[in-house]
């Protein structure tokens, strides 16, 4: 693909295509794909090719829909799998009591796209940048499934606080498709239950 861009300024498709279905193999994120993909026009200061640009999307998604995750992390989100997902909460489930903290389960359930069964995957590689930006420094563990952000996290009024901000931030999105959201907490033992209660009862209104 470089030879070819610096040989001719084009791409052909099918190597861009064979590209972007390299990456979802190996489980590169789609926008981490895009982005490595214009990164190479603009080191080489050519224009980038639109037509090349699609046929690697369109590589990644034939890919993306059938290859066996070999990672923790979703690729289309950023988030973490399913399997992983369950695997932290199992550990915390099991370990509960050697854990400083207590943990409680948070579902931001988003509206659902109106022509499919899952939102596309620009809005949830956009979905998936603004969970991770919210909740960072947090400790917690995100995952998105049946247009839901399901979160694992250790209870605290700090990271309830940005809980709340995560919700807004995630309505704010796509000129607001994503809204209304509605957050509920699944506390996972007596005392994240005590916690959650006392220290979201002033936010109850914006949840």
């Amino acid at each position: 693909m470089a030879t070819s861009l610096v040989s001719s300024s084009v791409v052909p498709a099918p190597a861009a295509k064979l590209l972007g279905a390299a990456r979802a193999r190996n489980g590169v994120s789609i926008r981490e794909t895009l982005n490595d993909f214009r990164a190479l026009f603009t080191a080489a200061e050519q224009a980038l090719d639109v037509d090349a640009l699609l046929s690697m999307a369109e590589g990644w998604a034939e890919v993306a829909e059938t290859a066996p995750a070999i990672s923790c992390t979703d690729v289309y989100t950023g988030l973490a799998t399913q399997a992983h997902f369950q695997r932290r909460i199992h550990e915390v489930s099991t370990l509960g009591a050697q854990w400083p903290g207590s943990h409680a389960l948070a579902i931001i359930s988003l509206p659902h796209p109106r022509d499919s069964r899952s939102h596309c995957w620009t809005v949830l590689a956009r979905l998936g940048d603004a969970v991770n930006g919210e909740l960072q420094g947090t400790g917690a563990t995100a995952m998105y499934q049946d247009s839901a952000i399901h979160i694992l996290f250790s209870v605290s009024e700090s990271n309830l606080s940005q809980l709340v901000d995560c919700k807004a931030a995630l309505e704010a999105l796509g000129e607001g498709q994503l809204c209304p959201a509605h957050m509920n907490f699944y506390p996972l033992s007596r005392a994240a239950a005590a916690a959650a209660t006392t220290t979201t009862a002033a936010r109850d209104s914006s949840c």
